[in-house]
């Protein structure tokens, strides 16, 4: 057995050949910073055109001071049989694309100067400049085109008991009079992560996008909306909440994601339930009850199926898997979970144009990956090996010629 002596200097001279090897292979590159890394242009989620042709994102160029951050939004051919230009040029920031039926315009969010909240634009891809919808004291965001592309349905946080913009108005100056800035809570929950959060609650509201029409409070009024526990979805570090509302195909109704319990979050699980409401407002009617939580709703391309992520609440586990879930269209019934023996969580999903197959997207041995199954349910399967890199924000065209999957893609080499 050779001596300590004699092979440390073989271990020795191993290192140096590494750091040799290392330094051949670095020379004339510059080491990652900081700067790099935080600087780096994000790509937002994609956002295509019902035809199928076309894909809008929100690009944002950082900055260490949060004033000089750019976030403008980009187009590209969904064949990537061009390269991606540019569609907006300003200081303020875009997000929240949502198109037309058409795929002739867009609606998206931005403020823009004189603006007093962020508010909705509509630009059309034919030319010209974006146009303001929404003039709310309170900003709004989240819009959604009515099937026929004549109005929008968004969102707003607006005060609790505030009858219409007007009283909203209202309530911002008294508060922007104020000589303190003191926050009294009287229920939960109060913070989330490093932000306080408001008394401020997400209303839905329709605006016909005819010149001067004015935006309707669907919810105010409520008595949904006025129980001490109704919230959104509260996903994302930022704790804005969102109803995450979309239009019922006949464009006769709505349907929205929201808590009534949010206030017992400090012992207990909150769920979240779908209710429907008509588009001319009234009280929403629950379309799912119980324990269990619903969310991030979406109908089929044919409009015979409402499609949901469904979480178990079991006060014996503190996680549970996101599963897929139908309700059939007119709702009958309960959701039936289309994936019950799928172990993975479900993150997003998408139907196909002949609403036949539903692609989703699962964290499966530390890759982001892409499964297919039946639109009736049963057995999930992986639509392509994955490798390298982790997809989300899995979308497709409801009215393409055929199944086209978007995605956005990252990789420790790809960010």
């Amino acid at each position: 057995m050779p001596r300590a002596s004699a092979i440390l200097p073989a271990m020795m001279r191993r290192r140096l050949v590494c750091l040799l090897l290392a330094s051949a292979l670095w020379a004339g590159k510059a080491p990652i910073t900081h700067e790099d890394v935080w600087l780096m242009p994000r790509v937002g989620a994609p956002a295509v055109s019902p035809d199928g042709k076309w894909v809008v994102v929100s690009v944002v160029e950082p900055a260490y001071d949060e004033s000089k951050q750019v976030s403008d939004l980009w187009i590209v051919p969904a064949d990537g049989s061009a390269p991606p230009r540019r569609l907006t040029f300003t200081r303020g920031s875009e997000s929240d694309v949502a198109w037309s039926p058409d795929s002739r315009r867009i609606a998206f969010v931005a403020r823009r100067e004189g603006d007093e909240a962020a508010q909705i634009y509509v630009l059309s891809l034919d030319g010209g400049e974006a146009t303001r919808v929404t003039s709310l004291s309170t900003g709004a965001f989240a819009p959604r085109w009515r099937p026929d592309g004549q109005a929008l349905l968004f969102q707003s946080s607006v005060f609790p008991g505030a009858a219409d913009d007007e009283a909203n108005r209202k309530i911002l100056e008294e508060r922007k009079q104020r000589k303190y800035n003191v926050r009294v809570y009287e229920s939960f929950p109060i913070r989330r992560w490093d932000r306080w959060l408001e008394d401020r609650r997400p209303h839905i509201f329709v605006q016909s996008l005819e010149p001067g029409a004015k935006a309707r409070d669907l919810l105010a009024g409520t008595k949904l909306a006025a129980e001490p526990g109704f919230g959104g979805s509260s996903g994302g570090l930022s704790g804005d909440e969102n109803l995450q509302a979309i239009w019922a195909p006949d464009g006769q109704s709505i349907v929205f994601v929201a808590t009534r319990n949010r206030n017992v979050e400090a012992y207990d699980f909150s769920s979240l339930h779908l209710y429907r409401i008509p588009a001319t407002g009234g009280e929403p009617e629950a379309l799912t009850s119980g324990r269990d939580s619903y969310s991030a709703p979406a109908f089929s391309p044919d409009g015979r199926a409402l499609y949901m992520l469904h979480t178990r609440r079991d006060p014996k586990r503190l996680y549970s898997l996101r599963r897929l879930a139908m309700l059939p269209w007119p709702p009958q019934g309960q959701p039936r979970l289309l994936s019950p023996t799928f172990d993975r969580s479900v993150d997003s999903y998408a139907s196909t144009p002949d609403s036949q197959t539903i692609y989703l997207t699962a964290e499966d041995a530390g890759h982001d990956k892409i499964f297919t199954l039946p639109v009736a349910g049963g057995e999930t399967r992986l639509a392509f090996e994955v490798t390298s890199g982790c997809y989300s924000n899995l979308v497709i065209p409801e009215k393409a010629t055929q199944p086209i999957l978007i995605a956005n893609f990252t990789s420790m080499i790809q960010p």
